[in-house]
């Protein structure tokens, strides 16, 4: 078992009581901005313990699919104790290898996950494999780049080297892996980058 997925599956059951009340507030902003269709099919990327399942289940409606992949058995353990819809699934499963078939769907967000994967070039890639032609990826944290890399090297261990990488890195990987209209966000209250499958 790698040393991160260890690392994940330790703090899935108290991973909740880290959530601060300011974070989800940003978080359900940052969902509403999205404005998901309703009916629409998403993949929850590093869904983690599901902090943004109930809000993606709101935003598609009953006509709409959530899928919430993560890596963690132990993570999926905890959100799938909280969460039972009759619209969402979860999936265990890495970024890199995405357990669903080409075209599967509408959106793809990965909220807090990005930095965390090995291979960022090939997650992106995956993302724009299981994503239908016009479809969106949104790759977000609920603080700017830099809370999030200073926080993870001063964790260490684990996660010290889970990094997003600077703004022109981050546009050429997900340009590489077949994205245009690639946008990207960073401040205070949050990151976002955003952009359509060619």
């Amino acid at each position: 078992m790698s040393h991160k997925k260890a690392y994940f599956d330790e703090k899935a059951a108290k991973w909740d009581t880290l959530m601060e009340d300011e974070v989800i507030i940003r978080l359900k902003n940052m969902v509403e901005e999205l404005a998901l269709p309703p009916g629409c099919k998403v993949l929850d990327l590093g869904t983690g313990t599901g902090v943004l399942i109930p809000l993606l289940i709101e935003a598609v409606g009953s006509t709409g699919k959530v899928m919430g992949l993560d890596f963690s058995p132990r993570m999926l353990a905890e959100a799938g104790k909280k969460y039972q819809y009759p619209n969402l699934e979860f999936l265990e499963g890495a970024a890199e290898e995405i357990p669903l078939a080409a075209q599967a769907v509408d959106e793809v967000v990965c909220n807090s996950a990005f930095p965390h994967f090995d291979d960022l070039r090939r997650a992106a890639q995956e993302m724009a494999r299981v994503l239908r032609p016009g479809g969106r990826v949104t790759v977000m944290h609920p603080h700017s780049r830099e809370y999030i890399n200073n926080l993870h090297v001063s964790l260490g261990g684990a996660v010290q080297n889970c990094l997003l990488p600077e703004e022109k890195e981050m546009k050429s990987i997900f340009a590489e892996a077949g994205f245009a209209e690639i946008i990207l966000e960073d401040a205070s209250q949050g990151y976002c980058l955003s952009g359509r499958k060619a």
